[in-house]
This record gives C-alpha cells, structure tokens and sequence, in this order.
C-alpha cells in the first residue's frame, strides 16, 4: 500500500509537522519571563548590574535560544547604561540542557548593539566584572561561549587617563570557534571615529582578521596573525590636517582573561599620510611585548619616521634595547639611541643622541642626559661640515605637541650654549636662545685664488624658508670670523613671521667700530624687500666700503649712518635698486689714487708748461690726507647722488659732488681743489680751483686733472690784473697831464706830486 494514498498516516505527517512548526515558531508569541528572570537575578548577583528587556522570547529550532528585545545593561550599582541592543540573541547548548537541564550559553549575537567602554585612570576597565568567574550553583546559567557577533554596533571608547576617545560606528564583529584551539577566528570591519560623537576630528574604516585561540583552563587569549588595517575616510578637522591616512597592523597578541589584559606578543605597526603639505612615514617595531602584573616590558623596540614637504626633509630612528615600567606610567630605558637628519634647500643638519629615555603616557617623551654629536652644512659654506658637542635635556610632547631642549658643549670646537622650544608641529613656532664664543667660518668659505671674486653676485638668496618661518630668539656670537673680517660682540633679536625677518636690535663691534641699529627683510613681497637703518661709530672706513661697495678710495675714523632699502632676490639686485640715506664724518684719514697737494705744489711751479688736460688712473700709493670729510648720499635705484663733499686737509680744501652707480659699479663725479693761500709756495694759485674728475669702474677708477681749466684761471686773472694795473697806470697819467696844466697857470703855487704807477704798469 502506498502510503502516501493513506488517510491515516497524512494525518500523522501533518500533525507531526503541526508539532515542529509549532516547536520552532510557538515561543516567538510566548512570554519566557522565567528565562529573562534567571538573567536577571544571575547579572544582579554576579555584577551587580541590572538587566532590563522589553520582550524575551525563546526558541526551540534549530537550536534553543532566547531572544531579548530592546536590552540595556546599566554599570554596576549605577543607572548609567553600559550596553543596549536593538535585538540579543543567546543560544544554549543542546546537551547540558536535556542531560542535566542547565542552561549554558554558547553562542550570543547582538542586533545593533551600543557599548560604552571606559578606561579608568587606575588602568581598570568597566567591564572587567563580566569577564570572572560566575557563581555556578545549581541549575544556574553557565557561559561557555564558541560564538559572538556583532551586527552594526556602535563601541565607544572613552580614556579617562589620557581623556581621549574614539568610536568605531557600524562595526560588524565575528569570534567563532572559540572553544576550538585550531579553528577559532576574528573578523571586524567598521567605521573609526576620533573625537566626540557629535564633533568627530578623523574618520577612517577600519578592517581586522585574525586567528582567535582561547584557552578556557587557562583563561588566555591568542590573537594570532593579526592583520589591522585603516584607512581614512574624507577631511579631518581643520586642527589635524590629516589626508590619506593609512595605517596596518601585523602580530600576534596574548591576552589574560581575568581580568581582560594584554600580557604579551609581538607587533609591527606602519603608517603613511599627509598633514598638511607633509608627507609621513613611520613604522614602530615591537618585536617582543612582555607584560607581567602591571610591569610592561618592550624589548627590542625601533622606530622610523621619514618626513617630506616642498621645502625640508626629516628622517629620524629610534632603538631601544629595553624599555620597561609600570602600565599607564612611567616607561624608561637606561639606553636609548636617536638618529637625526633634516634638510632644507642648501642646508642639512645631522645629529645623533644617546641618552636614558623616558615616556610618560605614550606621548611624553624625555632625554633627562643626552649626548649629542651632529653637525651642519650650507652650500654656502661647501668645504666641509660644522661640528657640535653638547650633552643636556630633551622633551617631546606630542599631545601638545611642544618640544623643548637645551645643551651645553663645543660648536666648532668652541663653547656654546642653546636652549630651544617647538610649538605646533605642522607650522612650527621656534624660540631660541643661543651663545657661542667664537664661530670661525674661514675653513668652510669656497676656495678662491687671490683676485678672484668670493661672491656671485647675480645669485639667487634663498628666501623660500622665511614663508613658513616663526621665530624667535636670541643670538650672541663673541667673535665670528669670515676670512678677514672679524665680527665681535654679535648679539641680535631674532624674529621671522609672515614672511618677515627682523633682527631688532642688531649690535657688534665691526670695522673697528660699534655697530648698532637694526635690519629688516620682507619676503611676502612679489619681490624680497630689504631696509637696514644702522649706524657705526669710530669705524674704519676704509674696509666698510671695500665691504659695501667694493672700493677703497678712502682712509679714516668716524660715523657712518644708512637708512637704506632695496628690493630683490640677489646682490646685483639689491645693488641696483637700493634707495635711501647714507651720511659720513670722517676725521684723520686720507684720499687713495690721488695727491691732490702734491699736485698742486707742482703745477704752481710749472704754470707756464700746463697743457690741455691729462688723465691718469688711480695711483694706490698717492694719498690725499685730509684732518675732516664729511658728505652725505641720497640714494635711488641704485644710484647714490652726493653734492656736498667736504673735505679740509690744512692745505687744501675739497669739494666735490657726482654719482655712483651701485648698480652697474661706476662712479662720475667731479671735485674742486682749492689752495690756502697762506702756504707761500702755493700762493700763486691762490684763488684758484683745480677740476678733478673721477669715472669709470668702481673698484679702480681713473682721475682727469683739468690742468687747462686751472691756466685759463690763472691766464683770466693775469689779464684781470694787467687790466687793473692798465687802467691805474692810465688814471695816474692823466692825474699827471692835470698838474702839469695847473702849474702852468699858477707858476708859484706848489702842486702835488702823482701817485706812483704800480710795478706792473711800469713793467708793462
């Protein structure tokens, strides 16, 4: 008979078939108040939490369960909530069930769970309570776990300590096979949120998987093969300047169970992104993690960080052999080295710290005792490297991100101190304080032949670095040498932001003077703008202007003032477009190329044998000495414009007026010679000027004597006084005819004798 034609055996099938639907789908309509009860009671017991649901239902297929509507979990003796779900589902284990009627969790699942997990100050978390041992008696509920997931929960991390947190939003979590020492597994993807919920500062997704290995006799937890990786997801916030974040982790970790804590592993962390205009790198090695009690223990541990921007480029490593103490405290390593570089166009400064290290917290870091040896390199300095000494503290805050250090040593083999703080990382802010006996730049200039030019002056300065530049400071430099000049008592205030470089007050002794004033440089500007308002005292004039505008027509002592400006990016530029005022008083020095006295002893004593004009050039032995000068300058675009020259020598007297072109280096300018006429033997040019000229290049020029000028003087006032005498000589014969006439018409009456003719006349 077949039976799928009996009547009775289509009634069993459905009403058997009635029984499982029932089995599976009754309890969804049926209240389970004894379970969610046993719940309860159990939290309240165990944790001291309370356990609230809006609906508990339980299901008997495919395996039995409860399910909890709208569950929240409160911290323990408190109201506040420390977890809720939208659904929770708890699967029991079969066997236990009907062997002995005890209900053991083994599997759990949450339906858009929130979780609020704080890290206490004393390194506790407010979970630990749920991680120990239950109090199992009788037919209590009993956890032996193999599965838990999350769907779409929200975990919020907050770090009283550090008074940090994150949020990792729509996270999808799945520990599976707990109970198996081969299979067990973790994956999680979510959203990771840095900052409050409501004012998010950094966005990223973040993916994990992992082996999972728990130990139950044990109560131990093995991450292995760990593989973490987060990527960030649009802007931060205008405070990080974060872009293209990625970060990945890899290792294997080793978790204690009661309470929940990190007790060992290894890790290799890497990461890549952009702050700012800054391109990072780093990787931390921590190839062996110990944790004992509260005692962290980090051996081996390296750290490599690579920094690039449009204008500097930084490469630093760390290693430490062991770094130890207690969790949440005071890390310290008894040895530590540090391996600086940093470059910018032209410069590069390379250092090397060994000292003891210290990290507080993560983020503070402090070298109490270090030894730094380093050097510096400039292209303008291209024969070799500066070299510094020094031993002193060190401090790096990356939660404010301050870095402050100061030292004591040799620089260049000499003493030095410094003191030098960093504020904000991506636009840095640097105040400083440094002192340095003495700094002798000589062995580091180019090497040039004798003659030859020691600066180009159609090149480029490299003003780029004053566009990000904040700065301030002080420097004092005791004697700084470059070649033959000596600068001594150096000392400035140092200020570069916005764009702008003031050195306020600027004082040295200079040219065997005092320098004091101030100096100016503007950056900001389409082209660089320079302004220097200084004035030296009792200084050799002589090397300032082979210094300043590569001549050395002059000799003396005296007062230089300038307040001069000129705009651009390169000497020949600054040279060519400088404006302003520059005054000098001179006293006790000398003319150079040219013996204006001697001169003109010598043509007073050949008046007769004066030619038209001669020219000559610069004669470096002649000299005019003079006991005054003092001229003034008006400088405009480049050239300087002085028409009061004053010079007094006793025997003759200059004046002078003309132009120097700075921009093209020539000078034309004309002088007047005057004699005193209480010098007998310049008598006969009393009254006379002789026209000096002096033109062409200005490191040598040539001198043109107008010898014709000064006859045609002397020829006008021969021909004035022959004129006079004539005209005397004539006066004086009609004075004569006239007393001649008289005395023919009164015989006896006496007359007066006539003046005598002037030799001249009588000569004539």
């Amino acid at each position: 008979m077949d039976l799928r034609h009996s009547r009775p055996f289509r009634l069993t099938l459905l009403l058997l078939t009635s029984l499982l639907v029932l089995a599976g789908v009754g309890p969804y309509f049926v209240q389970a108040d004894f379970a969610q009860s046993a719940l309860v009671a159990q939290l309240q017991r165990d944790s001291h939490r309370t356990l609230s649901a809006s609906r508990t239902r339980v299901v008997l297929l495919p395996r039995p369960a409860l399910l909890l509507q709208d569950v929240s979990l409160t911290d323990p003796d408190k109201p506040a909530v420390f977890a809720q779900a939208q659904q929770m589902r708890i699967q029991l284990s079969i066997w236990p069930l009907l062997s002995h009627g005890r209900f053991e969790v083994h599997r759990v699942e949450f339906k858009k769970p929130v979780v609020n997990i704080e890290h206490r100050p004393d390194g506790t978390y407010n979970f630990d309570d749920l991680l120990a041992q239950p109090n199992q008696v009788g037919n209590g509920l009993r956890f032996n776990l193999d599965r838990v997931i999350f769907r779409n929960a929200d975990l919020r991390y907050r770090d009283n300590s550090l008074n940090e947190s994150f949020r990792v939003a729509g996270l999808d979590l799945y520990m599976d096979n707990l109970g198996d020492p081969k299979t067990g597994s973790l994956y999680l993807e979510g959203e990771l949120q840095i900052g409050t919920q409501q004012t998010p500062q950094w966005r990223g997704k973040i993916t994990a998987n992992a082996a999972m290995r728990y130990h139950a006799q044990e109560r131990r937890l093995l991450v292995a093969d760990l593989k973490t990786t987060i990527t960030q997801r649009g802007d931060s916030s205008p405070a990080l300047k974060l872009a293209d974040v990625s970060i990945t982790g890899v290792g294997n970790l080793v978790y204690g169970w009661q309470p929940l804590r990190l007790t060992g592993g290894d890790l290799h962390l890497s990461a890549s992104g952009k702050r700012a205009e800054q391109n990072w790198n780093t990787s931390l090695d921590l190839p062996e993690i110990k944790i004992v009690g509260d005692v962290l223990s980090l051996n081996r541990l390296a750290l490599q960080v690579d920094m690039r921007s449009p204008g500097n480029k930084l490469s630093a490593r760390m290693q430490v052999p062991t770094l130890s103490g207690q969790q949440g405290g005071l890390l310290r390593a008894n040895a530590a080295r540090i391996d600086f570089n940093m470059s910018s166009p032209g410069q590069k400064i390379a250092a090397n710290f060994a000292s003891p290290l210290e990290i507080q917290d993560g983020t503070l870091y402090r070298l109490p005792d270090y030894v730094l040896n380093g050097s510096y390199s400039n292209s303008a300095l291209p024969r070799g490297d500066i070299k510094l000494e020094s031993r002193g503290h060190a401090m790096l805050d990356l939660r404010s991100e301050t870095m402050s250090l100061s030292s004591q040593g040799q620089l260049d083999r000499e003493q030095m101190s410094a003191a030098l703080t960093v504020n904000d990382f991506v636009t840095p802010e640097y105040h400083f304080n440094i002192d340095v006996n003495k700094l002798d730049l000589t062995p580091y200039l180019p090497a040039v032949t004798d003659g030859a030019k020691q600066i180009d002056q159609g090149r480029d300065i490299d003003f780029a670095w004053l566009e990000r530049a904040r700065a301030q400071g002080q420097v004092r430099v005791n004697e700084l040498v470059l070649k033959n000049l000596h600068i001594d008592d150096l000392s400035m205030n140092f200020a570069a932001h916005e764009g702008k470089l003031t050195l306020d007050p600027l004082a040295a002794t200079i040219y065997e003077g005092r320098l004091q004033g101030r100096m100016e440089v503007d950056a900001s500007a389409p082209e660089p703008q320079i302004r220097i308002q200084q004035r030296l005292s009792d200084t050799n004039i002589n090397t300032l202007l082979t210094d300043v505008l590569d001549t050395s027509r002059f000799e003396g002592r005296g007062q230089v003032d300038l307040d001069i400006a000129a705009q651009g990016s390169s000497l020949a530029d600054l040279r060519r477009t400088a404006t302003g005022n520059a005054h000098l008083q001179l006293k006790q020095g000398a003319i150079r190329g040219i013996d204006v006295e001697a001169l003109l002893r010598n043509t007073s004593k050949q008046l007769a044998l004066l030619g038209t004009e001669v020219t000559q050039p610069a004669d470096q032995d002649a000299k005019t000495r003079f006991t005054q000068l003092q001229a003034s300058l008006k400088l405009k675009d480049g050239v300087a414009r002085n028409d009061d020259l004053a010079v007094a020598t006793g025997v003759v007297k200059l004046t002078g007026a003309g132009d120097i072109d700075l921009g093209i280096g020539v000078i034309d300018y004309q002088m007047k010679a005057v004699t005193n006429s209480r010098v007998p033997e310049l008598a006969g040019l009393a009254g006379l000027s002789l026209p000096i000229s002096l033109s062409g290049g200005l490191a040598s020029p040539e001198y043109h004597v107008d010898y014709s000028a000064l006859k045609n003087q002397w020829l006008a006032r021969q021909k004035a006084a022959d004129e006079k005498a004539a005209a005397e000589h004539a006066a004086q014969l009609k004075a004569q005819a006239a007393a001649d006439a008289a005395r023919r018409k009164n015989p006896g009456k006496p007359t007066p004798s006539p003046t005598p003719a002037p030799a001249t006349a009588r000569k004539h």
